[in-house]
């Protein structure tokens, strides 16, 4: 929530004054559906600051999920990789300036667990008749974006209903406002199968005459391509227009996935499509339920980790330690974009297309690979497929328990000399919204006096401590104890049936891999006079990164390598300082229109004024009292 306010003067006498201030309270949601996202994509964002470089909106910006009662006040550089690039673009918008800046930073993927370092570039301005600036975030990818104009909304969606009888696949639609309805949909026949809130699923078409029930009609509502097709409402015509164009030229999928050999497609559990414009197919139809979480391109971490990367990008269901013994056989996602080369789009990644693979493939893959070491089921040497995260793709050890884990769970002396010898490179930034588990103790109420902190008599008595820091301490503590105190005191239990937990807000250090520069390595790890050698080399065209590692039955030596959350309380004052701009403009004006206000030094020189008064009249009491 942001809250935009104005003052209101009183003109009616010589001078000028303020006798209140309006204001009204916009949502960081309803800031963001301004964004163009038809021409930036669905991976570029806009945002905006104020003059001390907190956030006024962000796609970042966490406080709609709940746990957080107020907004945090979060600066740009703490809801982004921090550069010294990007520290130039946030002073360049404090200062009102207006430009574009395309830089290198590391971008960290929606679940977290990722960070790519790829070019981003910032356009900013300041929005007139504010203290904000605005940016806008565009990738390379969509530096080029197609005009798509003339499609017809009614025919094409109908043509979408009518086919999806004889379809093998169903069509997802991302929850995006299309449209805006003025007034509530009329009761008619109509002809949809309705998904929840999140998406839409057109599957096999179901009759709803005005015997429908209220529940399924409020469904209808939030439809999408209802609302598209609703005369009465409000639609972004150009999100529209893509969102059609991206269902006629892909309404040939289903042929190309049926022409898919059997063979192959017997090693797939799914086949799909994402689109730009929020549009997802998924072969077969049956499988429509695994993508309920993945319709958004905005928010699906697998839309832009393939579009930040030029290979296929192949990822594994995550496991943590408590988790490990998880279902050997899950799927593994492989995922790749679409780019154009027609010309008024070009290089414009318009789709990612994405597949869904059986265990078995893997193994067939990691035999080709490396058949004397991968091919005898981990007895000689293990075997890994590691993404450029450093989590497991697959292996050949029996149990697969490994899957999805991080590498440096599961090897550490190994992956710690990767990221010695730059195999891997680690990156580190802080989470300033992040959730810390706290427990407390539940009290029990007990009567409680008036508290007075002791002090020494003497030096009560005397001028000098009175005039000191320490004293007008002590005596607001007792003002506030005595006018907010609840008169009781806590007695804590020691029995563990008192305790209760709760989230509270705390900053973490997130740790993150990417490949490094030594894309084949060989080398040995030694611990207590045991040494195994193993070797890795990279995948190519792909985020893969084969490890072969000799089988010895040694010791470990090196502490574990964690990619989880810690906990932090980073100085930000000392080690991070921050460019801020002081407000120039003043509110109180006469009617030649010369400012009566004064300045950010006459302002420090007032509140001394006030102290020197608060001093003078302890003397003065203390005086009398003699």
């Amino acid at each position: 929530m942001t809250t935009l306010t104005m003052p209101v003067y009183n003109r009616s006498s010589e001078f000028e004054t303020i006798v209140g201030v309006m204001g009204i309270d916009v949502t960081t949601g309803e800031m963001s559906t301004e964004t163009p996202y038809q021409k930036i994509g669905p991976i570029g964002y806009s945002f905006a600051i104020n003059p001390n470089g907190y956030i006024v909106f962000h796609p970042k910006l966490r406080a709609q999920e709940g746990w957080l009662v107020e907004p945090p006040n979060l600066d740009l550089l703490e809801v982004e990789y921090e550069n010294e690039a990007k520290k130039q673009v946030r002073k360049n918008m404090i200062d009102g300036k207006q430009g574009n800046e395309r830089l290198e930073t590391y971008i960290v993927s929606e679940s977290g667990r990722y960070v790519v370092n790829t070019n981003r570039t910032y356009h900013y301005t300041r929005v007139s008749n504010t203290t904000f600036s605005l940016g806008v975030v565009l990738p390379d990818y969509v530096q080029n974006y197609p005009t798509i104009t003339g499609i017809p909304v009614n025919q094409t969606i109908q043509d979408l209903l009518s086919k999806s009888n004889s379809s093998d696949s169903a069509v997802l639609v991302a929850p995006w406002k299309y449209c805006t309805l003025p007034q509530r949909i009329g009761e008619k026949e109509m002809e949809v199968v309705v998904g929840n809130e999140a998406d839409v699923v057109i599957g096999n078409k179901t009759n709803m005459t005005e015997n429908y029930t209220s529940e399924v009609d409020d469904l209808w509502q939030q439809t999408p391509l209802q609302d598209m097709i609703n005369p009465t409402a409000k639609c972004r015509d150009s999100l529209v227009q893509h969102f059609l164009w991206d269902v006629t030229t892909t309404q040939g999928m289903d042929t190309v996935w049926k022409g898919v050999p059997e063979e192959k497609r017997n090693l797939t559990e799914a086949m799909f499509l994402g689109t730009n414009g929020g549009l997802t197919r998924v072969f077969p139809a049956s499988a429509q339920d695994v993508f309920a979480d993945m319709t958004d391109p905005r928010t699906a971490d697998y839309y832009s980790r393939a579009m930040d990367m030029d290979v296929s990008v192949y990822s594994a269901p995550y496991r943590t330690g408590s988790n490990w013994s998880a279902d050997p056989n899950a799927t593994i996602t492989v995922v790749r974009k679409v780019v154009l080369s027609a010309a008024k789009a070009q290089n414009y990644a318009a789709a990612v297309v994405g597949v869904k693979i059986k265990p078995n493939k893997f193994e067939e893959l990691m035999t080709s690979v490396s058949v004397a070491y991968c091919s005898d089921r981990g007895d000689s040497h293990s075997c890994y497929l590691l993404d450029d995260g450093a989590f497991v793709i697959h292996t050949n050890q029996d149990s697969g328990k490994e899957v999805g884990r991080f590498f440096g769970e599961v090897e550490p002396g190994v992956m710690n000399k990767l990221i010695n010898q730059s195999v891997y490179e680690r990156v580190q930034v802080y989470d300033f919204q992040a959730i810390c588990v706290k427990k407390e103790q539940i009290p029990s109420a007990g009567s409680r006096s008036f508290y007075i902190p002791s002090i020494s008599l003497f030096e009560a008595l005397t001028l000098k401590w009175w005039t000191t820091g320490l004293a007008w301490a002590y005596a607001n503590f007792n003002l506030y104890s005595s006018l907010f105190t609840s008169f009781s005191a806590s007695a804590h239990s020691s029995s563990a049936a008192a305790e209760e937990t709760k989230n509270e807000p705390c900053v973490k250090l997130l740790t993150q891999y990417h490949f490094g520069d030594d894309a084949d390595h060989s080398s040995d790890i030694t611990c207590n006079n045991c040494t195994r050698r193993f070797h890795s080399v990279r995948v190519k065209q792909s985020n893969l990164l084969l490890l072969v590692i000799e089988n010895k039955d040694c010791d470990i030596c090196e502490p574990v390598v964690t990619q989880k959350p810690m906990a932090a309380d980073p100085n930000m004052c000392e080690d991070h300082p921050r460019y801020r701009r002081r407000p120039k403009d003043c509110y109180e004006k006469d009617k030649s229109n010369k400012l009566r206000c004064t300045s950010g030094g006459e302002s420090v020189h007032v509140s001394m004024l006030l102290l020197i008064f608060h001093l003078a009249l302890v003397v003065l009491i203390f005086n009398k009292s003699d």
